[in-house]
């Protein structure tokens, strides 16, 4: 179901998030740190998500979140404050090859200066050594002075070129690192780092885009019913069917249940149509799962589709407000607006 929702007059997005995240902190009591500010965002911006759910149950009965409830929060669903202050895992895999490829590079460096040195320090002893040997013994000075720079200079070069295979070596483990970081581990899409440097890229540039967030109607369920391996298979499934109809558009996941897709110069209506394609492919299938038969049933997702001249933080911010109001109105749709 798609649904053009009109633009409305509203406070800026930005004032009104920090408002209600610094509601929070305060109605319970938290310290407003990077942590619990990137816990707070994330229950804001994901209301529909596990952990936000878990919240809600926490405090239904009036009873404040503790520091402690919100540290296990944080570690049990992997939160942690970014530098744009938005939650983001940290890869340490990648950073702990990432250092151990530049520790090995600077070894290799320090290697070929030592030597150099040692090749300068040899070619000022021997220019000496002929100078005190005089007239007679110039000949043999210049002959054994001559046999040591070939050497030197023959394990200079042997040097050299294991240094320039070294580093070739390493640029091409550094650029799989780099693009390793920037995949989600589990869907092999962007991930969130690498969706962000794109929209920055793109907001520099001016470039029109509309910004779509999908999420997975009851993902919850299909974890609780048929297990987390289950779930990791239809999140996959529901990346794949992404891809598909949004193709040449970047699809990426932001955590748990949550996609976003960036769609450059199209309106949110052009890419509307993209994304119901994609709901209702989701939507006719019934899944069974191959190994036991059993029947998962209808998997859908809802979604929000939005464009800004602001750029794509109010367009990101748009399209959540719009995903929160297609999951309240019953989910299983997509709600877009017109471009401002």
């Amino acid at each position: 179901m798609l649904k053009i929702v009109q633009p409305a007059t509203r406070e800026l997005t930005h004032q009104r998030l920090y408002e209600r995240i610094g509601k929070f902190l305060l109605k319970h009591g938290l310290v407003p740190s990077p942590e619990n500010y990137s816990l707070v965002y994330q229950l804001i911006v994901d209301s529909d998500s596990a952990m936000s759910r878990e919240v809600r149950k926490l405090v239904s009965d009036g009873i404040r979140l503790s520091q402690p409830e919100a540290d296990r929060l944080r570690e049990d669903y992997g939160i942690v404050a970014s530098r744009s202050g938005l939650a983001e895992p940290v890869d340490e895999s990648a950073l702990a090859a990432a250092r151990m490829l530049i520790e090995q590079f600077a070894s290799t460096v320090e290697q070929a200066r030592a030597e150099t040195e040692s090749y300068g320090r040899d070619l000022e002893q021997g220019a000496a050594a002929l100078k005190e040997t005089g007239k007679e013994n110039g000949l043999d000075s210049l002959l054994r002075l001559t046999g040591v720079i070939i050497e030197r200079t023959r394990a200079a070069e042997q040097r050299l070129v294991q240094a320039e295979s070294e580093t070739r070596t390493l640029r091409k483990q550094l650029s799989e690192v780099e693009e390793e970081a920037r995949r989600d581990p589990l869907t092999k899409l962007a991930n969130r780092r690498a969706f962000e440097d794109r929209c920055r890229e793109l907001d520099a540039a001016g470039a029109p885009v509309s910004l779509a967030i999908c999420d997975l109607d009851h993902f919850k369920l299909i974890n609780d019913a048929h297990g987390h391996a289950v779930g990791d298979r239809v999140l996959k499934m529901m990346a794949r069917r992404l891809e598909k109809f949004c193709g040449g558009h970047m699809v990426a996941r932001l955590g748990g249940e949550e996609f976003v897709i960036l769609f450059e110069k199209m309106s949110p209506a052009q890419a509307a149509e993209l994304v119901d394609d994609a709901r209702r492919a989701m939507n006719r299938s019934d899944f069974v799962l191959r190994t036991t038969g059993e029947r998962i049933g209808q998997i859908t997702f809802s979604a929000g589709i939005a464009a800004s001249p602001e750029g794509t933080t109010r367009a990101l911010n748009r399209a959540d407000e719009l995903l929160y109001e297609a999951k309240k109105a019953g989910r299983d749709q997509i709600r877009f607006e017109p471009s401002e």
